[in-house]
């Protein structure tokens, strides 16, 4: 029996047999033709095993690879074992063997940019503090006009909550706008900085 999947129909005894009628366009005695809904699975068995084969040029689109499941340790290693001579022109890898240590590469890269990123946000936030700290006590004095000629303590909070609300919003644009310059320039600058 071949079993098309995801419930539109099954092929027996040489007939056609429906199980949900709404994936059907048209149906006659010997063909049943489905809507584009059902999706093609067949089911491989011992049986019809043999029916399944490759129906492009093999010299365009040569087998490259090869996944082997063996059954158990000892199998998989006397696989391994027959095709480690020089001579030998295919190669046994496991796979995450191979994607390991570029993995552990990314992630240890990763960590320490992680850890540069949040060394570099702690000094421009302590940069950004003692600015405002340095620019308060540079206008002490313009401050304590501003007071002596009547501004209540609120309105000079204000006026320095405007101030420090206009530099904050000026350096966000000013951020977004070089976060849209690289990464819309991102590709061309790793190849001019990183592949050589």
């Amino acid at each position: 029996m071949i079993r098309i999947r995801d419930l539109g129909f099954y092929y027996r005894e040489g007939e056609f047999r429906l199980t949900m009628p709404e994936f059907t366009v048209a149906r006659t005695e010997r063909n049943v033709a489905a809507s584009a809904k059902l999706f093609h699975y067949t089911e491989i068995t011992a049986e019809n095993l043999g029916s399944f084969h490759f129906h492009g040029d093999l010299s365009v689109c040569p087998i490259t690879a090869v996944i082997a499941v063996p059954h158990d340790t000892k199998s998989g290693t006397i696989l391994r074992g027959r095709h480690l001579s020089k001579e030998e022109t295919i190669q046994i890898v496991k796979p995450e063997e191979v994607i390991d240590d570029p993995l552990q590469n990314i992630f240890r890269i990763k960590n320490a940019l992680d850890a540069i990123i949040s060394v570099v946000a702690l000094a421009t936030t302590l940069a950004l503090i003692l600015v405002f700290a340095l620019s308060l006590r540079l206008r002490k004095r313009a401050i304590q006009t501003i007071f002596k000629i009547g501004c209540s303590r609120m309105t000079i909070a204000r006026l320095l909550k405007a101030e420090i609300s206009l530099i904050l919003l000026m350096s966000g644009v000013s951020c977004v706008a070089l976060i849209f310059l690289v990464d819309w320039f991102s590709n061309d600058l790793v190849r001019a900085l990183f592949i050589r």
